[in-house]
This record gives C-alpha cells, structure tokens and sequence, in this order.
C-alpha cells in the first residue's frame, strides 16, 4: 500500500513540475514602453511564440486574427527561424518621435548564431509604430500602417540615418557582412526552404 501512495506521490509532483515548466516557456510581453513592447515582440518572434506576438500587436491570441496580420507573423517567425539564433541581444532603442497618436520606435538588436567554434553576432534594425490603449502600448500591425504613417516613417529614417546610432550600426553591419560574406545569401535560402 505505501508504495503506491508514493507512486501517485511522484506522479503528482512530475505533473506539477511540467506545468511549472511548460509555464514559464511563454515571452513575457511588457506594455510598459513603446520601446518594451517592441523588444517584446522582438523576442516573441526569436521564441517562435505566436501567442506573445498576437499580445504584443494587441490581438486576441485566442481568436483568429485578420489574414494580413497572420501573413506578417508568419512571414516574420519564418524569417526569424531562418537565422539560427540561440537568442537576440538588444544593443539600443528609442523612440524617434510621436505622429498623430502614433509613436515610431527603432530597435538595433543582434542575432547570436553559434558556428562552431564562434559565436556571430548578426545585427539587424526594425522600426515599428506603437500606439498607447487603456495605459498599454502596443505595436502597430503593418496593415495599419497608412500613406500618412508611411511617409512620416520615411521621413524620420531620413533624418535618422544621419545620426549617430544609424551610422554605428551601419559600420557594425558592414564589419559583420565583411567578416562573412555568403551570410546573406545563406540566410535568403534558409528562409526559401522554410517558406516552402
């Protein structure tokens, strides 16, 4: 009888242990900032969590969401795979400025690809719309990204890529592109076999 009140003992513990596990898998999406909610989605995207990037855009991660933002999940989590990375580091983000309601945050984080003996260190820079709901921020999805938004967003790019960040990445990825020149074209078929 005593060995199985500890058999049931065990297997109670192991199911405890797996939903703790399990548990604490998910990215956690902060609505804190414009910036932390794009480093969450960022992350999102690295861990392959679709239901932390439907958080971070503001979607029902329960329901179905709209064709074109499940395109760009797709699109994004694929391309994300494509790279390899054990995890993404963030180097710098901020905000370059509000538009209507909208602010446009920038995001310079690298992919850390481990090669053998080495580790690479892929930067890579994405901007993205925030808009603020009920004191959270949450990112814009591309489809709602209108003429207006689009030319603000290229307009600040402009004034941005004269600056100081800009052209510490630009040189960062120049030395990284250098160092290892068939990473791209490895990376753009990486992506073709994932997508297929």
């Amino acid at each position: 009888m005593g060995s199985m009140k500890n058999k049931k003992g065990i297997i109670i513990c192991m199911i405890m242990i797996s939903i703790l596990l399990l548990g604490g898998c998910g990215t956690k999406i902060s609505h804190k900032s414009p910036e932390a909610v794009v480093k969450s989605l960022i992350s999102a995207y690295q861990n392959q969590d679709e239901e932390a990037v439907k958080k971070a855009f503001g979607v029902n991660p329960d329901k179905k969401c709209a064709k074109e933002i499940q395109k760009e999940i797709d699109y994004n989590m694929d391309y994300f795979k494509a790279h390899e990375a054990d995890k993404v580091e963030f180097r710098k983000s901020k905000s370059l400025g509000k538009f209507d309601k909208y602010e446009l945050v920038y995001v310079w984080y690298d992919y850390k690809v481990k090669k053998q003996k080495e580790t690479l260190e892929v930067p890579a820079m994405s901007f993205y719309y925030v808009k603020k709901k009920d004191k959270k921020y949450y990112v814009v999805p591309a489809k709602d990204v209108n003429e207006k938004m689009s030319e603000n967003s290229r307009k600040e790019y402009s004034e941005f890529m004269k600056g100081d960040v800009y052209q510490e990445y630009d040189k960062a990825y120049q030395t990284f592109i250098r160092k290892n020149p068939k990473y791209e074209n490895s990376l753009q078929n990486k992506f073709e076999e994932i997508v297929k």
